[in-house]
């Protein structure tokens, strides 16, 4: 099954999902699209704290990229670290702001351990109208990494 002309839209502060979606747009010839914050999150413990606060008080980052034109595509892939078991909340509202609708979306997420479902119904939340393949959702953890070229063959086929 062929996915179409693809996207990636993706933020990676360690460069793990980074990876996950250069190889994305190696196999899939995807587009890349960079979600950044106005302000970068720097250090882990910083960026925890900093992130805890943002949660807290209901205000995200704010956006240093605009958002971009997918009308062109026919799938995206969608990919974040998992902070607070969860999309990152400035990525979140990057991403209410995309017109997906009808659009098959494909999710990746890295982790340390947990919060697939969480950010999975997080997704489904702010992306309603939008055809999320739950069935092909990348979900990698430290001590438990799908075969990312594996997953892209399967999805490909």
């Amino acid at each position: 099954m062929s996915l179409g002309k693809c996207a990636v839209i993706y933020y990676s502060q360690s460069g793990t999902t980074k990876q996950i979606a250069e190889a994305i747009k190696a196999k899939a010839n995807a587009d890349m699209y960079f979600v950044e914050p106005e302000k970068e999150y720097t250090g882990y413990i910083a960026s925890i704290i900093r992130v805890g606060k943002e949660k807290l008080t209901r205000r995200p980052a704010k956006l240093k990229t605009e958002v971009a034109d997918f009308a062109s595509y026919d799938a995206i892939f969608i990919g974040f670290p998992v902070w607070y078991g969860t999309v990152p909340p400035f990525f979140q509202e990057y991403l209410k702001q995309c017109d997906l609708k009808g659009k098959r979306v494909i999710p990746f997420a890295t982790t340390i351990k947990t919060g697939k479902d969480a950010s999975l119904n997080t997704l489904k939340e702010i992306l309603p109208e939008a055809d999320i393949d739950i069935n092909n959702y990348y979900f990698a953890a430290k001590n438990d990494k799908p075969d990312v070229n594996q997953w892209l063959d399967d999805l490909m086929k």
